[in-house]
């Protein structure tokens, strides 16, 4: 049984002449505990459908299915609870707070609901698992890029969530340190988390392929295929 199931999913912007058709027409379904790579041109609805996956935005039409559940049908409070319960987000910018010690910003989903001691420890945990145990009292402005990132994984890992959903999580990182990245997004699949990544880098669709629970998609111009359907090196839009 997948996990996340879209149906017939279109996400449209605009009116008349000026629409622009971000998703169309989609189905895709998504197993627990795999990692998935979605490339594509820029433009191509990479991100759109990320957000939908998470709940940050909705489809003009079709149903996105998570256990089953039509999501689109959740009233906000429920679906506030599915970004808090089963989704952790993590992004090419990381948005760290910089007045905030390592330890503080791994906690910070945490603070709206008040943290506990069990907390604290889970975050060190978690500090401990993405290779930055030593380092919770520093203050993120003297992370390197990769550590920043691993400083966002962790923070994304604090609810335990089911689903982790990276938008480009090594766009700003050395090929080495993207490299890392990856080896432990992979590492949490392997662990039963489900992964789905945005990335225009055809390195990790290689890397992804590879693994028994990875699989590639390929969207361009909001279609999604198995088999790229363009020159993956080129990113123009048109290509």
């Amino acid at each position: 049984m997948s996990l996340i199931t879209l149906k017939d999913v279109s996400k449209v912007y605009g009116e008349e002449r000026t629409l622009i058709k971000a998703l169309d027409h989609i189905d895709l379904k998504i197993e627990k505990g795999k990692i998935i790579t979605i490339m594509g041109p820029s433009g191509s609805g990479k991100s759109t459908l990320l957000n939908i996956l998470g709940a940050m935005d909705t489809p003009s039409s079709g149903e996105v299915l998570v256990n089953e559940i039509d999501i689109g049908k959740l009233p906000e409070r429920k679906l506030a609870n599915y970004r808090k319960e089963q989704i952790g987000f993590v992004f090419q910018s990381f948005y760290l707070i910089p007045n905030l010690d390592v330890l503080g910003n791994v906690l910070l989903p945490k603070v709206p609901y008040g943290i506990k001691d069990k907390d604290r420890k889970r975050a060190q945990e978690l500090l401990d698992i993405v290779g930055l145990g030593d380092r919770e009292d520093s203050k993120v402005g003297k992370l390197s890029g990769g550590e920043s990132q691993r400083v966002a994984i962790a923070r994304a890992l604090i609810n335990d969530p089911n689903v982790i959903l990276a938008d480009e999580p090594t766009g700003n990182l050395d090929s080495e340190t993207g490299k890392s990245i990856i080896d432990l997004l992979i590492k949490l699949a392997e662990e039963g988390k489900t992964i789905v990544i945005v990335t225009h880098d055809p390195r990790i669709a290689q890397v992804v392929s590879e693994h028994p629970r990875g699989n590639n998609i390929w969207i361009k111009d909001g279609q999604l295929s198995d088999e790229p359907t363009y020159d993956m090196y080129c990113w123009d839009s048109n290509a």
